[in-house]
C-alpha cells in the first residue's frame, strides 16, 4: 500500500482531494490526520501479526503443509490490505462530502488534447535487443537442458507479455494536472520514462533467470536435492529483486509528484466512478484500461465486457488455487499403493496415476538405489514422494512412482518406458516383485 503523506496529496486513500482542501484548510486536515494515523497503526499492527505467521509458518515439519500456509497468507494479506485502504477511501469521502455535496454536483474528468498521443518514455529498440537475447538464450539452454525447455519458454513469453505491457503503459492517457499544457507533457513523461526503465530492468532479470536455473541444474545435477534447492533459492533471489525493482519504481514515481506537487492544479474527481479507491467502474468510459488512482500501473474498467470477463477469470484462478491446494494436502497425506490387478500392475495415490500392462513388462529388478542423477521434468518432487516424468541417470522419460524413504526400489522396463516404483511400504514392494516373476 502506498500511503499519502497528509495534507500534501491530491489523491488519499483513492479519494481525489480537490484544490479547495488541500493544505492549507487546516480544518479539514485536521479531521483527516487521525484517520491517516490510525489506518497506519492497524497497517503496522497487521505486518507484525504477519511476521509473527510467517516465523510459525518456516517451522512446520513438512514442506507442503508450508506451500498451504504461504498460499493462505497470502490471500490473507490481500484482503487485509483491501479492506485497510477501503475503510480510509470511505472515511475521507464522508468527510470530504460535508464540504462539498458530493451526491449533488458533477463527475469531473480531464483531457490535454494538445498533448494527447504525443507525450512517450518508451525507446522500442533496448526491448526489443532484449527479447531477442533471451530467445537466443532460450533456444541454446533449450538443447543443453532439454529437460528444462518447458520451463525456458514459459520465461520467454513471460518476456514477452512485460513488453507489451510495457508499450500498452506507454500509450495510456496522460494525466492532466495543470492547465499548462508544458507541465502536463513534461509530468507524463518524466513518469513514462521511469515506468519503462523499470519494465526493462523486470526484462533484463528475466533473462538472467533461465542462466541461473540452468547452471544450478548443470552444477547440482547430481544430488536432486540440491538442484531443488539450488532453483529455489535462485528463485527467491530474482523476486527478491523483483520487489526491489518494484520498490525503486514506486520511490521514483512518488519523486515525481512530490517535485509536481506545487503545479498539481486539476485533477479527476470521479469518486463515485472508483470502488474502495481501488476499481474503476464507469459504464460511460469506453476504456478498457485506465491507471490506477494511486500507485503504479493500471487497472481494468470493470463495467466494460472485457473487465467483467477478466473479473469472472479472476475468481475461478482464486477458486482453482484453492481446489489445488485442497487437492495437493489430501494427495500428500495419502500412502501410494502398488498392487497387480488381474493383467495390469496398477500404481494409485487418491486417483489412478499409472496402468501398466503385463504383458508389456519386459524386465524387472529391485534396487536398493536410483541411478542418478534425478532430474524432474514434469510431476511432483514432495518431502514424501517422487512422481512423474524424470530423467535417471541417462534414461529420459521415466516414469517414477517412489517414496523417498523406500529401501527397495522395483524397476520395471517395458516397451515403451521405464517405471520406479514403490508399495506402501518395503514389505510391499518386494511381494509386487515377485508376483511380476
Amino acid at each position: 500500500m502506498i500511503w499519502a503523506e497528509a495534507g500534501r496529496e491530491n489523491v488519499i486513500f483513492g479519494a481525489s482531494i480537490p484544490v479547495e482542501l488541500r493544505w492549507p484548510n487546516q480544518e479539514f486536515h485536521r479531521q483527516i490526520e487521525p484517520i491517516i494515523r490510525r489506518i497506519r497503526r492497524r497497517c503496522w499492527q497487521t505486518l507484525a501479526a504477519e511476521a509473527v505467521l510467517v516465523l510459525l509458518i518456516c517451522l512446520l515439519p513438512r514442506m507442503f503443509l508450508a506451500e498451504i500456509f504461504w498460499m493462505l497468507l497470502i490471500f490473507l494479506d490481500m484482503f487485509l490490505t483491501f479492506f485497510l485502504y477501503g475503510c480510509g477511501n470511505r472515511t475521507i469521502r464522508r468527510i470530504k462530502a460535508l464540504y462539498k455535496k458530493e451526491e449533488n454536483r458533477p463527475q469531473i474528468v480531464y483531457a490535454d488534447l494538445t498533448n494527447s498521443g504525443r507525450v512517450h518514455g518508451l525507446h522500442p529498440l533496448p526491448f526489443a535487443g532484449v527479447l531477442l537475447v533471451n530467445l537466443v538464450l532460450t533456444v541454446c539452454l533449450g538443447k543443453s537442458q532439454p529437460d528444462l525447455k518447458p520451463a525456458f519458454w514459459a520465461l520467454m513469453g513471460c518476456q514477452c507479455l512485460i513488453a507489451l505491457f510495457s508499450f500498452f503503459m506507454d500509450r495510456l492517457r496522460n494525466r492532466v494536472i495543470s492547465a499548462d499544457s508544458a507541465v502536463n507533457a513534461n509530468y507524463n513523461r518524466a513518469r513514462k520514462k521511469v515506468m519503462a526503465k523499470a519494465m526493462l530492468e523486470l526484462m533484463i532479470l528475466s533473462t538472467c533467470l533461465p542462466l541461473a536455473i540452468g547452471a544450478a541444474y548443470t552444477v547440482n545435477q547430481g544430488n536432486l536435492r540440491l538442484g531443488e534447492f539450488a532453483s529455489i533459492a535462485g528463485f527467491i533471489a530474482y523476486f527478491l529483486l523483483v520487489i526491489l525493482v518494484i520498490a525503486l519504481l514506486a520511490y521514483r514515481m512518488y519523486q515525481i509528484d512530490r517535485k509536481y506537487q506545487g503545479q498539481m492544479f486539476l485533477g479527476d474527481d470521479d469518486d463515485a466512478h472508483w470502488i474502495w479507491g481501488m476499481f474503476y467502474y464507469n459504464p460511460k468510459d469506453s476504456r478498457n484500461m485506465v491507471e490506477k488512482r494511486v500507485g503504479i500501473g493500471s487497472t481494468m474498467n470493470l463495467a466494460r465486457p472485457a473487465g467483467k470477463w477478466a473479473m469472472a477469470f479472476l475468481g475461478l484462478v482464486i477458486v482453482a488455487v484453492f481446489v489445488f491446494l485442497g487437492f495437493f494436502a489430501v494427495e500428500e497425506t495419502l500412502p501410494m499403493r502398488a498392487q497387480v490387478q488381474e493383467d495390469e500392475v496398477v500404481c494409485r495415490q487418491l486417483i489412478v496415476n499409472e496402468r501398466i500392462r503385463k504383458t508389456d513388462v519386459r524386465d524387472t529388478e529391485l534396487l536398493e538405489q536410483m541411478p542418478e542423477p534425478i532430474v524432474r521434468t514434469n510431476g511432483s518432487a514432495t518431502d514424501e514422494y517422487l512422481k512423474g516424468t524424470f530423467r535417471v541417470g541417462q534414461e529420459k522419460g521415466c516414469q517414477l512412482f517412489v517414496r523417498r524413504d523406500a529401501r527397495v526400489i522395483l524397476r520395471i522396463r517395458a516397451d515403451q518406458k521405464t517405471y520406479y516404483i514403490t508399495g506402501e511400504n518395503d514389505r510391499l514392494t518386494e511381494e509386487l516383485y515377485r508376483q511380476l516373476q
